[in-house]
């Protein structure tokens, strides 16, 4: 428990930015979030701050506002404040779990915006880092999505930390053990429907031969080897950006570039601008190449992005939702 503490306050002591006001966990009562949720506790009250632990209840299970008061009164008895959010949706919503991810983490972000200086932690842990970077390999994002999750970002202005990405999802279980704590399991994680389901069913029968921190170690390599690309592709894009602020280029000077520095470039590009969850898949970045060579486009609408093409010029702006 003293090697996984020391582990974790390091991660957070290097990841959030100073100073310490108040540290948000988003919390669904799984073994993950508990532990990070109690491990903040002990973090808060070594470093001083103001703790809150917020579930989100996305009502789609039938249990989920029973699990969601348990974890209130579960952390209400170790002196944890606790929040729940409900977010409102229709029962017939399409893609439903995609989009109740993107509602969670609005919900959290637009809570810690009631407070200065908040930073928001997520219990995303060592497997999860592994389940993601398959998942986005085998989508055809190529070498950027090996970037797999990020450990800090931010989104509208709040700090986003995940602290376990280097912690083993067992470490997290045998600290709970050890502490008395139990936990909620989410019956959705072992529906085979869902494609993260599928994908860790992978991890566990590869993971005995290479080993968690082995693939995660090829995946490195191979994301090192991106950014060397990355870095060449920024070197082109000084010939035909012609503004980089409102992020304007040359069609004709943009597509003077080899292929590969124009997929590189526009891939990042609207990664970026539509601030995707991973990069989007070589094909359709081939397809969105085919559109922007066309002499005139008005206002082609992709990932979060909107496109024009006037007078020689390609312009790239984020649509406002």
């Amino acid at each position: 428990m003293i090697a996984l503490k020391f582990q974790v306050f390091k991660s957070l002591d290097q990841l959030i930015q100073k100073p310490i006001s108040t540290v948000v966990v988003g919390v669904s009562g799984g073994a993950d979030s508990m532990a990070l949720t109690l491990l903040a506790k002990e973090y808060v009250n070594l470093k001083g701050g103001n703790l809150q632990a917020v579930t989100v209840d996305h009502q789609i299970r039938p249990e989920s506002s029973e699990e969601a008061l348990w974890v209130k009164q579960t952390l209400q008895c170790q002196g944890i404040e606790h929040q729940t959010l409900l977010w409102h949706h229709a029962d017939d919503l399409n893609r439903r779990h995609e989009r109740a991810r993107t509602a969670r983490y609005q919900l959290l972000v637009d809570f810690c915006k009631n407070y200065q200086n908040p930073v928001l932690l997520t219990a995303h842990h060592q497997q999860d880092q592994v389940e993601t970077i398959l998942m986005r390999f085998l989508k055809g994002t190529g070498p950027a999505g090996f970037q797999g999750i990020q450990a800090q970002r931010l989104h509208e202005g709040v700090q986003i930390v995940r602290p376990l990405l280097d912690v083993s999802p067992d470490q997290l279980r045998l600290y709970l053990k050890n502490i008395g704590i139990t936990w909620v399991e989410d019956s959705s994680n072992y529906d085979t429907f869902y494609e993260r389901t599928r994908i860790r069913a992978l991890v566990e029968q590869i993971s005995p031969k290479l080993g968690i921190t082995g693939i995660l170690a090829s995946a490195s390599k191979v994301y090192e080897q991106q950014q060397n690309f990355e870095i060449l592709t920024a070197e082109y894009a000084e010939s035909f950006v012609t503004n980089f602020d409102l992020l304007t280029i040359n069609q004709e000077a943009f597509f003077r570039c080899p292929e590969k520095v124009q997929q590189q470039w526009l891939r990042q590009q609207i990664w970026k601008i539509g601030m995707a969850n991973y990069p989007k898949p070589i094909a359709t970045i081939m397809a969105i190449l085919q559109i922007i060579k066309q002499p005139r486009v008005n206002g082609y609408k992709v990932a979060g992005c909107i496109i024009n093409v006037t007078k020689g010029l390609i312009t790239f702006n984020k649509i406002d939702l």
